[in-house]
């Protein structure tokens, strides 16, 4: 019995101590990209869905099944992260739509259908600012639900420097991320370590080792109190 118990206790500390993953970055800037033209068909080289699932686990879709790659502001370095390309939604008819929320999922290399998660995604805005408006990150759990969010307004001089970013957050599957001025594009979509799901019985292991973390925190807060009342 006291074995089982060290064995969940363990795995909850092991899980609070983990290391800071490291990064993958992804530019954008290896595919073929279309003209910056809201509302027109996305052609099929510059359409992105599942071409990186192979290589590191990421799959992109939109309203239209995939997202854009777009050649943002031709001449204008200073208007996009990493220049020229950025990523756009696509609207159900598959054409450009910057309003159509974009959701990057996170699967096995190995296996496309195994999910993955990892504990930090950060997606930086173009640098090309309407002055009005705000972009939104959310991040989702293998069952779909909503873990956390952040936001930022889409404001700020031509070059302005703005990232959205959700750290430290465990059990991410999936990302979401839009605006609600309809002119953001988004660049340099990066994210932690990708990690397995762990079986049910480790989760019930997970369960129990937090709740003994909770069982001893409280026991030493109330040990003085005990004390003091016996004197």
């Amino acid at each position: 019995m006291r074995r089982k118990s060290f064995s969940a206790f363990a795995l909850a500390a092991a899980v609070l101590a983990a290391p800071a993953a490291a990064s993958t970055v992804i530019d954008f800037e290896s595919f073929t990209a279309m003209n910056n033209s809201p509302g027109s068909a996305v052609p099929v080289a510059s359409q992105l869905s599942n071409q990186l699932l192979s290589s590191l686990g990421v799959k992109f879709s939109s309203l239209g099944g995939y997202v854009a790659v777009v050649n943002h502001v031709p001449g204008c370095a200073e208007c996009t992260p990493s220049p020229p390309n950025i990523i756009g939604g696509t609207a159900a008819d598959g054409t450009l739509s910057y309003s159509a929320p974009i959701t990057a999922s996170f699967f096995s290399t190995a296996n496309p259908s195994a999910k993955r998660v990892t504990n930090f995604v950060t997606v930086a805005m173009d640098k090309f600012p309407l002055g009005s408006g705000s972009a939104t990150l959310e991040v989702y759990g293998v069952f779909g639900n909503l873990l956390a969010a952040v936001s930022a307004p889409d404001t700020g001089p031509i070059g302005t420097p703005t990232v959205l970013g959700l750290l430290n957050v465990p059990g991410i599957h999936s990302a979401r991320f839009f605006s609600d001025n309809a002119t953001v594009g988004f660049d340099d979509f990066t994210f932690g370590t990708l990690t397995g799901i762990p079986e049910p019985a480790n989760w019930a292991m997970l369960i129990v080792g937090f709740g003994l973390v909770g069982a001893v925190a409280r026991r030493k807060a109330g040990a003085p109190n005990a004390a003091r009342t016996s004197a």
